[in-house]
């Protein structure tokens, strides 16, 4: 049950955008299977964030080896093993499908990852802590589609009312479709909830740059 919080550092990193520390990060002993499988997708992400794909790309046919050597039975929090890491897949799938010029591919590979997201059993903290929608909206703005992305947001306050990295997607999907008079109100409500962080975000997911 432990084996999978080992991995949460990384996924930190990731969540910040640390790419350098991600792929500097050392290999987990190999009794921890799990953990060993999410690094590989945490350097998939920072490789295929980086612009790097065809190392994005090996680091993606690692995972897929790793993850056989998860036992189906294992759990992560509240959930099984194999749950998480079938979003794990998917998110990365779309990671490296949309930097390599798929980006309708890419978007349908995390729309995907997010229905699974949304199956999975509450736990406190999560058990997937970066949010799909997260990255699913940051891709959809890079890609024109704000009015899609407007939707996700929404979604995401839904299910986490106030969190800033959707409050900020959100604003600037609706700047984007220059609904500016509710896109200052929103802006408004992410400045009180990020008045206290100790840094800047120019997107809702580092994966993707600003639009």
């Amino acid at each position: 049950m432990a084996h999978g919080f080992t991995a949460m550092p990384l996924e930190v990193l990731v969540r910040f955008g640390r790419w350098d520390e991600v792929l500097a990060a050392p290999e987990p002993p190999d009794f921890l299977p799990l953990a060993g499988a999410l690094r590989h997708v945490a350097r998939g992400i920072a490789l295929a964030a980086k612009g790097d794909i065809p190392q994005a790309t090996a680091e993606q046919k690692e995972f897929l080896a790793a993850r056989k050597n998860v036992d189906k039975d294992a759990t992560f929090g509240n959930n099984k093993a194999a749950d998480l890491l079938d979003i794990a897949q998917l998110l990365l799938d779309g990671e490296i499908l949309g930097r390599n010029g798929k980006v309708e591919e890419g978007i349908a590979q995390l729309r995907a990852a997010v229905q699974l997201e949304d199956k999975l059993r509450y736990s406190e903290p999560p058990d997937w802590i970066h949010p799909v929608r997260h990255a699913l909206g940051a891709t959809l703005l890079a890609a024109g589609k704000a009015a899609e992305a407007e939707q996700v947001y929404r979604e995401d306050l839904l299910k986490q009312p106030n969190n800033g990295w959707s409050l900020y997607g959100l604003a600037r999907s609706l700047h984007l479709q220059e609904k500016h008079d509710e896109a200052k109100q929103i802006d408004a409500r992410f400045q009180e909830v990020w008045k206290d962080a100790d840094i800047k975000i120019t997107s809702s997911c580092f994966c993707q740059p600003a639009k």
